[in-house]
């Protein structure tokens, strides 16, 4: 099987590459993925063949379907990823103890959840013929289980509606079958929302002229008997050419409202010279949380 490192031609594509039989009412074609800069010789992958009625009286007949679609995208992305492991292996990495030439000593499947549906790679063991050193061929995170986009789709998804509308969404739309229930979504999600925490603050390009920050807060009551209510404060920071940064945290939480309120600030250009103007109720723990984030003006009552 041919193997592209960087890019891949879906050939199939243009009627030179199809492969395009009618029999009686149905239309084929067989999709293929093949290497650039292969000979001409070099066959490439067979990655589905796709049925459709011939014509298309019928709207319901065209085109593809969600599902051959979902279908479509699973075997690419299988195909895809068993070339880059392949490639992977035929790599012979130099030991960084000796310097000497290091050769595959075994293999390891890896079981990962990825948008386009559920993979594995078999990730080879390199170990140096002279002194023994065992070399990985990957610098993935420990305990690797899904790739860096689903984590990302995933949590944005359910920040934008419940856990449970995130996953029939997801499973709706795409072949990622692997950490698809309510819980993993909801792990993911504030494992996101950590490590968003401990990235430094994008500086902008320009300074903001002026900022507009407003908080508010409410009361979350429990349902149901003896469970804690919550207090949720909340708030965005606007600037006057339509910069704009929300935040959001749970009273007496981990999550400390200034600090996002400060990094809020900083990320829409803030600067020594930005006039800061603060809307909020008579809340005096509203009023301390902008004391401790920085603006000191006193903040107008909303």
């Amino acid at each position: 099987m041919g193997v592209s490192r960087n890019w891949w031609d879906l050939a199939g594509i243009d009627m030179t590459g199809q492969e395009m039989l009618t029999w009686g009412s149905s239309m084929r074609w067989v999709l293929r993925l093949a290497e650039t800069g292969m000979p001409s010789g070099m066959a490439g992958v067979d990655a589905m063949e796709i049925s459709r009625p011939d014509g298309a009286s019928n709207i319901a007949d065209l085109g593809l379907t969600l599902s051959e679609a979902k279908q479509l995208l699973a075997r690419l992305q299988q195909a895809i990823v068993a070339a880059q492991a392949g490639d992977l292996a035929a790599r012979r990495p130099e030991c960084p103890s000796c310097r000497g030439r290091c050769h595959v000593n075994g293999r390891r499947c890896h079981l990962l959840a990825t948008p386009f549906g559920k993979v594995t790679v078999q990730l080879p063991r390199f170990r140096c013929v002279s002194c023994g050193h065992i070399e990985r061929c990957v610098t993935w995170p420990p305990h690797c289980r899904s790739t860096p986009e689903l984590d990302r789709l995933r949590a944005h998804l359910s920040a934008l509606m419940p856990f449970r509308v995130a996953v029939d969404v997801l499973r709706h739309l795409l072949p990622a079958d692997v950490g698809m229930s309510p819980e993993t979504l909801r792990a993911h999600s504030l494992k996101i929302g950590e490590q968003l925490c401990d990235m430094p603050t994008t500086k902008p390009v320009a300074a903001a002229m002026s900022i507009t920050v407003t908080t508010d807060s409410t009361f979350i009551r429990s349902c149901e008997e003896g469970n804690r209510h919550l207090e949720v404060r909340v708030g965005n920071v606007e600037t006057s050419d339509g910069g704009r940064q929300v935040f959001g945290a749970a009273a007496r939480s981990d999550t400390d409202i200034a600090v996002q309120i400060r990094r809020s600030l900083e990320a829409v250009g803030r600067t020594a010279a930005t006039k800061v103007t603060a809307f909020t109720d008579g809340c005096p723990g509203l009023r301390s949380i902008l004391a401790d984030a920085g603006v000191t003006t006193r903040p107008i009552a909303d």
